[in-house]
């Protein structure tokens, strides 16, 4: 996968999460960035081990896009920990390939006196992260009142001793809590990415969990992904696209609703018709989408990404694109993505069947707003296709039912 880069994809996973709380996410970034001088301090590790644990301490909280109402950083971390813990490690194990790292999100709000004695390869670093995590919520909360030392009484009980060693170690000259204040830190962790390595799969892996996020907004958003996913490849099977060209649409179909994720919970959700208002603010999902994916991925991509409400006589949005300005692939995510509005149900529409599908896009083929030649090939092969579509949903629709039913239970042996 040489359409995007290993730093790329760290970056891209950031920003992504930003859409849904930017707070939560930079809260993420200098945790992040508290551990990787707590990691340096001690040695021992490669720079791009040390690259994966903070990828993984700035996504500490993604289980709390889930399980809670963040309203502040301090409240939610100081009372409702356990269930987004759990969350976030039951995301990342089957979501991700940070399979054995994943558990440190499980342990990392565990008092140290309780996990010094597991059998955990990683138990040390996530006693570190905690530590991290604690002293950037409290530096906020306290500002210049913070003293470190509120949280050396906690040595060997709340926190490991190696913890807050290396800390004070690596903030002798105060240049953490410096850097921290004036954002010097966000060069450093930009510098440290540099040398992030992950393999052609794991790419894969992680460029698929940035369409599982979508889930942490609304798990329905997730099936929506991936039946257009499934409609491209099947389509393009049929109008016979190369294998590099069939990649790009599947990454293009994977990350085009992105954007979505920054929308108002109220309009996304609303019953009934949205206001003419409303329609404008869930349109600019496209533009919030460039914005994330322009500069992480190769450009073919991006058009593919954002060309999917655009249509052959210009009448589409953000770009008003006419049909000599798209490719075949673009054309393909824009049948696809109508037909899965079509057939989930498009936010206030309901679904429709097969019998009431083909009429409208037969209409908006002779309209010259969708490919006529797309729409033929959808139609003749509507039945494949949507076959192929219900197996690959049932199987998206099983993984989620089995990481709430794991949520569910580790919660549950939990308290």
């Amino acid at each position: 996968m040489d359409f995007i880069s290993s730093k790329n994809i760290f970056l891209l996973t950031r920003d992504t999460l930003k859409l849904i709380d930017k707070r939560l996410m930079k809260h993420g970034s200098r945790t992040g960035y508290i551990l990787y001088k707590m990691l340096k301090q001690r040695g021992g590790y490669e720079k791009f081990e040390m690259a994966e644990l903070v990828m993984l301490a700035t996504l500490h909280d993604i289980g709390a896009y889930k399980t809670d109402d963040v309203k502040t950083t301090v409240r939610f971390e100081a009372k409702h920990y356990m269930a987004h813990s759990i969350y976030g490690y039951l995301f990342l194990k089957y979501l991700s390939p940070m399979e054995e790292k994943s558990k440190i999100l499980l342990y990392h709000h565990v008092d140290y006196a309780k996990i010094k004695d597991i059998v955990y390869t990683y138990k040390e670093e996530a006693a570190f992260l905690n530590f991290a995590e604690k002293v950037d919520i409290y530096r906020v909360a306290l500002q210049d009142k913070f003293d470190i030392s509120v949280l050396g009484q906690y040595m060997g009980t709340r926190y490991s001793e190696e913890s807050f060693e290396l800390f004070r170690l690596a903030n002798q000259n105060g240049e953490i809590f410096k850097h921290l204040e004036t954002e010097e830190y966000e060069k450093e962790l930009d510098e440290l990415m540099d040398y992030i390595m992950f393999t052609n799969e794991e790419k894969k892996r992680y460029m698929e969990m940035l369409m599982y996020c979508l889930g942490l907004r609304s798990p329905k958003k997730v099936v929506d992904s991936v039946t257009s996913i499934c409609i491209c490849e099947e389509l393009a099977i049929r109008l016979f696209l190369n294998e590099k060209e069939t990649e790009k649409l599947y990454y293009g179909a994977l990350l085009h609703d992105i954007g979505m994720l920054a929308m108002p919970e109220e309009i996304v959700e609303k019953d009934g018709l949205p206001s003419l208002e409303e329609i404008q603010i869930l349109e600019t999902h496209v533009e919030l989408s460039e914005e994330i994916l322009k500069n992480r991925l190769e450009q073919d991509v991006l058009n593919i990404a954002i060309a999917h409400h655009e249509r052959l006589d210009g009448s589409g949005y953000p770009k008003k694109l006419r049909d000599m300005q798209m490719n075949t692939s673009q054309k393909i995510l824009q049948v696809a993505d109508k037909v899965t509005g079509l057939i989930n149900g498009d936010f206030y529409e309901h679904a429709y069947n097969k019998e009431q599908i083909i009429p409208i896009l037969m209409e908006e083929a002779d309209r010259k707003k969708l490919s006529s030649q797309v729409v033929d090939v959808m139609i003749l092969f509507y039945d494949e296709i949507m076959e192929k579509v219900e197996l690959e949903s049932g199987q998206i629709l099983l993984l989620h039912k089995k990481l709430e039913t794991q949520f569910e239970k580790v919660l549950k042996n939990s308290k």
